[in-house]
């Protein structure tokens, strides 16, 4: 591993290692959900700085398309990664026709781009792509689902596209400063206070001169308080590198309808299958495959458990050994799935059942666990704008 002194720490920032992989990696080219053919197309798209980003899109091939235009979830990759790093959760997404694009960012994996802007840019390498679907005449709804970076990325970009279906954020960090301050306190040891402020005057320089953005810009607590997207965080108890409260931080101040899994393990710990799976319905819900795809939605709930049950063992997660049948929180498959239902859904039925009983609507992940009487529900739908077609978000301002 590459070592870095005071002076030139900001390459670590900047250009930490790239993420090296083959095509192979990226899976085949022709596949089969189901006994129904998907297909992965590779292409270059070309950002605003005349980049060229490399993307993958899975979609179904044209003869088994149930619409022209279908619901797609953008996955955006971590620090040091790439778009591989999506590649075990297409056929989950597929298997209810939600299409998925995956890129690698500037400055990342095979894109091109000298260095990574930890979200500043990246955005509008995410820009680049939401325009294309959009212009595509292949998508309807879109979703965002991203990691580290790719989580922080998305925040910036939210507030700014409220047209955008959900948001996936796993390990954001609130504030770049904040964090850089945190590590160094955490492994600086015994080095002054003024020796750190020296340094962070000379890589915030460096980076500015270098990479053309300031980290003070890099703050995504600053936008989330005019987020209204619905979004699902999730943070790990034991993170090493960012802290659970950044996760905790941006949470509570987001404006919008949120939820909010706590997951065991690490940065990088693959994450436990009931919140892979707890993302994979809160993407039914708000990408509307109910409305938009009622051949192919499940009609009520045990049709949904029973695509559950069967999905489930199918899903290629990140490592197997977080296939169990007991998860962390020592509940069986049956108390996952009904969990899994009743954190990701909402439906009019619930609703008006916890007015009549005077309940609190659940506005959280813990909350909602707590209403164990009340029935898995159904997908629920929203209006569609037709204008852009994607669908504004449900949340309104508190």
């Amino acid at each position: 591993m590459e070592k870095y002194g005071y002076t030139d720490a900001w390459k670590a920032i900047i250009r930490p290692p790239r993420d090296e992989y083959t095509d192979a990696e990226l899976g085949d080219s022709e596949f089969k959900i189901d006994g129904k053919r998907f297909q992965r197309t590779d292409f270059d798209l070309v950002n605003d700085r005349k980049q060229k980003l490399k993307c993958s899109f899975f979609e179904p091939i044209k003869s088994e398309r149930p619409s022209k235009e279908l619901p797609c979830v953008i996955y955006l990759h971590g620090n040091s990664s790439s778009r591989v790093e999506a590649i075990p959760y297409y056929k989950m997404l597929l298997s209810s026709y939600i299409t998925m694009f995956c890129f690698d960012f500037s400055g990342s994996g095979k894109s091109d781009g000298e260095y990574i802007s930890l979200g500043w840019w990246e955005r509008e390498d995410l820009k680049t792509v939401v325009d294309y679907l959009r212009n595509s005449g292949r998508t309807s709804t879109i979703g965002l689902w991203g990691r580290s970076m790719g989580a922080a990325t998305a925040l910036l970009h939210a507030d700014r596209d409220p047209s955008i279906a959900g948001l996936v954020l796993d390990s954001p960090y609130s504030s770049l400063t904040k964090l850089a301050e945190e590590l160094y306190k955490k492994h600086a040891g015994g080095v002054p206070g003024f020796v750190y402020s020296m340094a962070q005057w000379y890589v915030k320089k460096k980076i500015k001169g270098a990479a053309k953005f300031s980290i003070d810009d890099l703050a995504p607590i600053n936008h989330v308080k005019k987020a209204f997207i619905p979004a699902l965080f999730v943070v790990a108890k034991n993170d090493e590198l960012i802290d659970p409260n950044h996760g905790k931080e941006l949470y509570e101040a987001y404006a919008g309808d949120k939820n909010l899994i706590w997951v065991d393990g690490e940065h990088n710990t693959p994450r436990p299958e009931h919140a892979i799976n707890s993302i994979y319905f809160f993407f039914l819900n708000t990408l509307q495959v109910d409305k938009l795809l009622p051949g192919v939605a499940m009609a009520n709930e045990e049709k949904v458990k029973n695509k559950y049950k069967a999905l489930r063992h199918d899903i290629p997660l990140a490592a197997p050994q977080v296939k169990k049948e007991i998860n962390q929180d020592n509940m069986t498959e049956e108390e996952m799935i009904d969990m899994a239902m009743k954190l990701s859904l909402k439906t009019a039925e619930e609703e008006k059942k916890a007015a009549k009983n005077k309940k609190p609507e659940a506005k959280s992940i813990e909350s909602k666990v707590l209403l164990e009487e009340e029935s898995a529900p159904n997908i629920p739908s929203k209006n569609k704008d037709k204008a852009n077609k994607v669908v504004k978000p449900s949340s309104k301002p508190k």
